[in-house]
């Protein structure tokens, strides 16, 4: 079908109308979703037999002129999604080397992120971690790479690196270095932050960290390129000495290393973090920049010769897009943006007439077919969510301007123009907010209340002052000129921040929430807020207001503590090699221990613990039990408090003191609501409350249901306790003391307590060797049910009223391909730990 349109320049053209087109894109990308969902991966050779049998059945069909087309562009997008899942499944470190020892020539391709180091073990040492990626080179001299890791992606960590290597380790160098190396894998919990799949997305074939005492690491050499020049303009940079140089390299690198924890805390809570990642909002920005530049190039040029040619305009904003995405690292978000501003300026450059909604799918297709993968991280969601709701908003609203009638209007006042410009900026942060609301709950568990009325001053100041003084400060970098530029974009990020801190000060920040629970109550939000997107004067929009009621629930008085029928919810969540475990019943919500803190910060409080309750609809906790102070139970109590309030801290004799809670100390039953709470160890409350048999052991009961906490406590402890509290009744559920040590769950513990269930909480193949082979023995023997978080994840139970089974579900049989693909070439995927067999 051809239409009669006119270009640009007023001369009638035929144009093919691109709706054909729209459905063929849609299936595409719909089908690399769906095949990228499977819980499994079909094989390449049954999918493509598959696919082809369709083709065919739609080819013999009446109507296979429409449904051919479709069924290929099904097929295609299908098998391309395999094939990339495939093949970096394949590309990943096998589980049977998993923390193998091994020298490798490597290529520094990150800025290192330097930080400083703890001491650890109590050796008073202490230095600079440095954390880096780097590519395994195929050789270094007389030195050859394994052929299978040759250019293979590795996340690296040099802990209490010296001095001179600390120097030395720049972007683009070349090592050789002793290593250990470890297959890609994170804790897996409801709610939370995928990293085992975030790093599958990246291509990342192992993590791992140097080991010094196993040789001398070399530096080989330095390369040129692209990691050589960013760490080039990094030091640039800081040479500059401009104001907050940390920003600046965060702007034009990508490298936020530099950030202090209470910058990130700023930026999320006024909603502003989208400033210094790099999305959508910079490439775009950086490319209009560019555009405008190449116009003023072409119309200069055009003085001179007579003829201005346009596509230098075109030109400039495509290769400064380009080279901004590749300063920065070249992160996926960048990559998607580099896309859609691609797919826009050349349908602009080309004078293509296209629909806004078909340039929304060639953007979708495009970036897809780049990371089939991409849609399971948020920052794809947050891009085309963000502006498909800018489509949305915007259209049936298009003002006539003087292209359209030809006319220039010379008499509206240049205020008035201004106002239009500024309801129409308001406008856009309106749907964006509304629009990001959803998904930012959904990925975040929360979201900020003033990040509208912040991003209205902050964005147009980001695109208009800092991005272009930071641009011309980077291109004449090491000149005078250049560093005054970047003076300036300094400058600016200073005084943005000081707006920042006092905006925050005023307004309502981050609101900590989860998303509606459930898909039909995911679906129904999603069909609230798409009804508000709607343009105004459609019958029943204001109907999506009705979005508003499930989320202002949790602020209601009393909805924090609204009694679930009929339901105990126990959790033991996948920390690592710590522990963490939520008890919620009808009228009680208690938390065992706040899991680990790491050495770099990381706390499975604020980013495993908190996203899982939020999750699940609590903002309250009644009580919080820590079991003694060691960091792997106890660390991750300050992230946790951060976020949800807690009624009562309990924990064992001076720890409690410090912490202003109450102690823990063996007693009599009492009952909490509809919870029996028994404390059976310490017997004393003047312990210290750091040493594993300082730990408080809880006995808790609902209804029938009895669940047995006992920290880390040893033996000669579970020896004390089959004597003080003989005749014992079974235990549904135990977590193992001591994540399943062998200096713990001694056979007077297991018949003393005769549990139904055990579960380890422990780290996958932990150095530690937790749960040892012997005591995984000992409870199957007893016919215990065994379950174990570094194979397992979360392992969540429910009883629901009188029901003597729980229901149980476990966190790593969640549809996600990659779970299900940590057996070893003997399908064996039960080696967990470095110390053997252990079922």
């Amino acid at each position: 079908m051809e239409r009669v349109g006119k270009t640009r320049e007023g001369v009638p053209c035929r144009w093919r109308t691109a709706t054909p087109l729209l459905p063929l894109l849609w299936c595409y990308a719909l089908a690399i979703i769906a095949a990228g969902s499977l819980p499994r991966l079909p094989s390449l050779w049954s999918a493509a037999a598959l696919g082809g049998f369709l083709s065919i059945v739609c080819l013999v069909l009446p109507a296979r002129a429409r449904l051919a087309p479709l069924a290929i562009a099904i097929v295609a997008g299908s098998l391309w999604s395999l094939y990339h899942n495939h093949r970096a499944l394949a590309e990943r470190l096998p589980l049977a080397q998993h923390g193998a020892d091994m020298v490798l020539p490597l290529r520094i391709v990150s800025l290192p992120d330097t930080r400083p180091g703890n001491s650890r073990y109590g050796n008073g040492e202490a230095g600079t971690d440095v954390r880096f990626a780097a590519r395994v080179l195929t050789r270094a001299g007389d030195f050859r790479a394994p052929p299978a890791m040759a250019d293979q992606l590795l996340y690296l960590t040099w802990y209490r690196a010296p001095d001179s290597a600390v120097r030395q380790l720049r972007a683009g160098s070349r090592w050789l270095v002793p290593l250990r190396l470890k297959r890609p894998r994170g804790s897996v919990n409801p709610h939370s932050f995928d990293y085992e799949g975030w790093l599958l997305r990246r291509g990342v074939y192992a993590t791992g960290y140097v080991r010094p005492q196993d040789g001398e690491a070399r530096l080989l050499g330095r390369n040129a390129g692209l990691p050589a020049l960013r760490h080039w303009l990094r030091d640039r940079l800081l040479a500059a000495s401009p104001p907050r140089p940390d920003l600046l390299s965060a702007l034009l690198l990508g490298d936020r290393s530099g950030l202090s924890r209470s910058d990130k805390e700023l930026l999320r809570d006024t909603g502003t973090a989208h400033l210094l990642a790099i999305s959508g909002l910079h490439v775009g920005m950086v490319g209009g920049f560019c555009l405008l530049l190449g116009g003023l190039l072409a119309r200069a040029a055009g003085a001179l010769s007579g003829r201005a040619p346009l596509s230098i305009g075109t030109a400039a904003a495509l290769a400064g897009t380009a080279v901004y995405t590749l300063l920065a690292g070249a992160p996926l978000s960048a990559q998607r943006a580099l896309v859609m501003t691609w797919v826009l300026l050349l349908a602009w450059r080309w004078r293509r007439r296209i629909s806004a909604g078909l340039a929304f799918a060639l953007a979708l297709a495009a970036v897809l077919t780049l990371q089939p993968l991409a849609f399971y991280g948020a920052g794809f969601w947050l891009s085309f969510v963000a502006v498909g709701a800018l489509l949305l908003g915007f259209s049936h609203r298009l003002r006539l301007n003087t292209r359209e009638t030809g006319e220039v209007d010379h008499s509206e006042p240049a205020g008035r123009r201004l106002w239009r410009w500024f309801c129409g900026l308001a406008r856009s942060q309106w749907v964006i907010c509304l629009a990001l609301l959803l998904p930012s709950l959904f990925f975040f568990s929360g979201f900020s209340v003033s990040g509208m009325l912040l991003n209205l001053l902050a964005i147009p100041w980001m695109g208009l002052g800092i991005l272009p003084a930071l641009m011309v400060g980077a291109m004449l970098a090491g000149t005078a000129p250049g560093d005054w530029c970047l003076w300036l974009a300094g400058r600016q990020l200073q005084l943005l921040m000081q707006l920042l801190e006092q905006g925050q000060g005023m307004l309502a920040a981050w609101q900590p929430l989860g998303a509606p629970p459930g898909v039909t109550g995911l679906l129904l939000a999603g069909a609230c807020l798409l009804l508000l997107l709607l343009p105004a004067g459609l019958p029943g929009r204001q109907l999506g207001w009705l979005f508003a009621l499930p989320l202002s629930l949790p602020f209601w008085p009393g909805a924090a503590t609204a009694p679930e029928v009929e339901s105990l919810r126990v959790a033991v969540l996948d920390v690592g090699q710590g522990l963490a475990v939520t008890v919620r019943s009808p009228e009680q919500r208690l938390v065992y221990d706040a899991g680990p803190l790491s050495a770099s910060g990381w706390s499975a409080g604020s980013q495993i613990v908190t996203p899982y309750l939020l999750g699940e609809g609590e903002r309250r906790l009644d009580r919080l039990v820590l079991s003694h102070g060691d960091s792997d139970h106890a660390g991750g109590l300050r992230g946790l408090s951060e976020s949800l309030e807690i009624g009562q801290l309990h924990a064992p004799g001076q720890l409690a003191g410090r912490l202003g809670g109450e102690r823990c100390r063996a007693g009599p039953p009492r009952r909490v609501g509809d919870l029996r709470i028994q404390w059976l160890w310490p017997q004393s409350l003047r312990v210290s409350g750091e040493e594993n048999d300082h730990s408080c052991v809880v006995l808790l009961q609902w209804r029938h249901v009895r669940i047995l906490l006992a920290g880390d406590i040893s033996r000669s402890v579970e020896r004390e306790l089959a004597s003080r509290f003989a005749g014992m009744e079974p235990v549904d559920l135990l977590v193992a003391p001591h994540h399943g040590s062998r200096s713990s769950s001694s056979p007077a513990l297991i018949d003393w307590a005769k549990p139904r269930r055990v579960v380890f909480s422990a780290g996958f193949r932990h150095h530690f060797g937790h749960p040892h082979g012997d005591v995984v023995a000992r409870y199957r023997r007893s016919g215990a049910q065994l379950f174990n978080t570094a194979a397992n994840g979360a392992v969540e139970l429910v009883w629901r009223g009188s029901g003597a089974k729980p229901e149980i579900a476990l966190a790593r049989e969640a549809p996600r391909f990659w779970y299900a693909d940590h057996k070893d070439e003997n399908g064996d995927d039960r080696r967990l730990s470095r110390r053997g067999e252990l079922w």
